[in-house]
């Protein structure tokens, strides 16, 4: 009997439940989506009720821009969530109108925590949400709200927490309704055709409705190249560019939640002008063009925490006829580079004096893999290549390649380097770019202390070969690679215009460089004055930038290397 009464309470409270919605929002009724008997297999997979074992943090992502009318009322809807594990991230992008100062207020009369970020001055707002969202723990669960708009009812972040225990979900999003009228609701679940088929590039009108959420470890897959447009944040399609890789990389795991759980505020609309229209037509055109994202087949920040992994780099260096610039790069690199797995010195000796020289040089450095590229069948130097860059055991999928004419003259650690290049998915790291100084930094991105991203461009495309931090993966093919003039030349052509590569704020490698190309008499002269046991004077090269442009190195005597020094930290 008790059951019974159980039961028609239940039904009771669902019955008016949904009439109540039903007189609220007057239309849900008329736009609901098909039967569930009807509802794509994706939906019903990622649906499914599983317990929730731990409750997860969910940040609130404020984009607050000239929003100092409403703010409160989306504060308000945040913090009367009831689910308590909650932070809340509020961004003022250059407001004027008393946003930030309205914000303060809130929070100090409230008692409410709430993390600021104050832009003096408007910044694209991707770039925005790429700090914030890069600044979040993984596992976190970022939901991008704008500051004009607000949740619609006190149990959304709950739902979200029930939807989010099946660990098949990744991303959510849901129904949106329109102040002020309410009479305008939008949001539907995709189509499994659509979705599997990484179809969203295609399907112009198809767009992802807000209250729309996702790991920020998800979030944090995508490559910085693909949020830049020339060289910039993309600031008109925004969304656009956020959901059209997360969605092609888990299209299996969007799952859409139906009910409104988000209030879209369309009262201060206004009408674009015709040239913001036209940026944002060519922005979308570019977005729409980008090849699709390949499918993940877990993620991994979300679900556990990453272990620590110190990364290392092999070093390949390419010497012709210059063993005593080679000493020097070398005795360099074991002096200020830190990280280091392997070194490899590919070279070729134009005589027998320069093959001497070589082979003294070996007898010094025991533990660098010298490799004569006469030694090989043929000159064979793309076999040569591909073994040196293969992924064999012990060896590093990331490589630091360049030429001997170069100096690590400050510390140098290659962990870092690969990190920040994990970090944007940069496939570059150039530690000697050919770029002006006030150039590079106009439009470069800070990623780390000191360490900086740009987009290449069309001037990128001309980078002359220099000393850079590779992923080993670029140089899978190398047929038709015979000589080190061709592999400068696939180098360059690696570096495609809307690629990122990083660079350090400050230089940390020096070119051994002269105004004009050395004569072979004068290459002659220092590959024997390298055999007479001397050296280029490393602790002097600054004080003598002038003679050394000049053709003049500073030599000292060496003393013999007995052991090869490698440190690792």
């Amino acid at each position: 009997m008790r059951k019974g009464f159980v039961f028609l309470f239940l039904i009771a409270a669902l019955a008016s439940t949904y009439y109540g919605l039903k007189n609220h929002f007057g239309i849900i009724e008329k736009i609901s989506p098909q039967s569930s008997s009807s509802s794509p297999q994706t939906q019903k997979k990622l649906s499914t009720v599983c317990p929730v074992l731990e409750d997860q943090m969910i940040v609130a992502v404020v984009l607050a821009e000239y929003s100092a009318q409403e703010v409160e009322r989306n504060l308000d809807s945040l913090f009367s969530q009831t689910y308590p594990h909650m932070r809340v991230v509020l961004v003022d992008n250059g407001s004027t109108d008393g946003t930030f100062e309205r914000v303060e207020t809130y929070a100090k009369n409230r008692e409410k925590h709430i993390e600021l970020i104050r832009y003096e001055k408007k910044k694209p707002q991707l770039e925005v949400l790429y700090h914030a969202i890069g600044k979040c723990d993984p596992h976190e669960i970022v939901a991008v709200i704008e500051g004009k708009d607000w949740l619609s009812h006190e149990n959304v972040f709950d739902h979200l927490n029930c939807a989010y225990a099946n660990p098949e979900v990744w991303m959510t999003h849901s129904r949106s309704i329109s102040h002020p009228n309410y009479q305008e609701v939008s949001g539907k679940a995709f189509s499994d055709p659509l979705l599997m088929g990484k179809g969203m590039r295609q399907q112009v009108r198809e767009e992802v409705s807000p209250l729309v959420t996702f790991y920020a470890g998800f979030f944090q897959e995508i490559k910085l190249q693909d949020f830049l447009y020339q060289g910039e944040f993309i600031d008109e399609c925004y969304r656009l560019a956020m959901f059209l890789p997360l969605i092609e990389m888990g299209p299996g795991h969007l799952l859409f939640i139906d009910e409104v759980s988000y209030v879209k505020n369309e009262s201060h609309q206004t009408v674009d002008h015709k040239l913001h229209l036209q940026k944002v037509a060519a922005v979308e055109s570019y977005l729409r063009s980008l090849p699709t994202y390949p499918t993940l087949s877990q993620l991994k920040g979300a679900l556990k925490s990453p272990s620590f992994h110190r990364y290392k780099a092999d070093v390949v260096l390419f010497s012709e006829d210059s063993p005593l610039h080679l000493y020097a790069c070398l005795e360099s690199l074991f002096a200020n580079g830190r990280d280091i797995n392997e070194v490899y010195v590919l070279y070729k000796g134009g005589d027998h004096e320069f093959q001497r020289a070589y082979l003294n040089l070996q007898n010094e450095f025991h533990t660098v893999h010298f490799l004569n590229v006469c030694d090989y069948p043929g000159n064979d130097y793309s076999s040569l290549i591909t073994k040196v860059l293969s992924n064999k055991r012990h060896a590093s999928p990331f490589v630091v390649i360049g030429g001997d004419h170069m100096l690590f003259e400050e510390k140098i650690r290659f962990h870092e380097c690969i990190v920040s290049m994990e970090m944007v998915h940069a496939d570059h790291f150039l530690l000697s770019p050919q770029v002006e100084e006030g150039e590079s930094l106009t439009s470069a991105i800070s990623i780390d202390q000191g360490i900086y991203a740009y987009q290449l461009g069309e001037k990128g495309t001309s980078q002359p070969f220099t000393m850079a931090i590779c992923r080993k993966t670029l140089f899978d093919t190398l047929e038709g690679i015979d000589d080190l003039p061709a592999f400068r030349k696939l180098w360059q052509r690696k570096l495609l215009p809307a690629a990122v590569a990083l660079f350090f704020e400050e230089k940390k490698v020096l070119p051994l460089k002269t105004t004009q190309e050395p004569t072979l008499a004068q290459r002659k002269e220092w590959g024997h004055r390298f055999i007479e046991g001397f050296k280029i004077d490393l602790s002097s090269l600054s004080c003598e930038l002038d003679e050394m442009e000049k053709g003049e190195l500073p030599l000292i005597k060496r003393d013999r290397r007995r052991t090869a020094h490698q440190p690792t930290e």
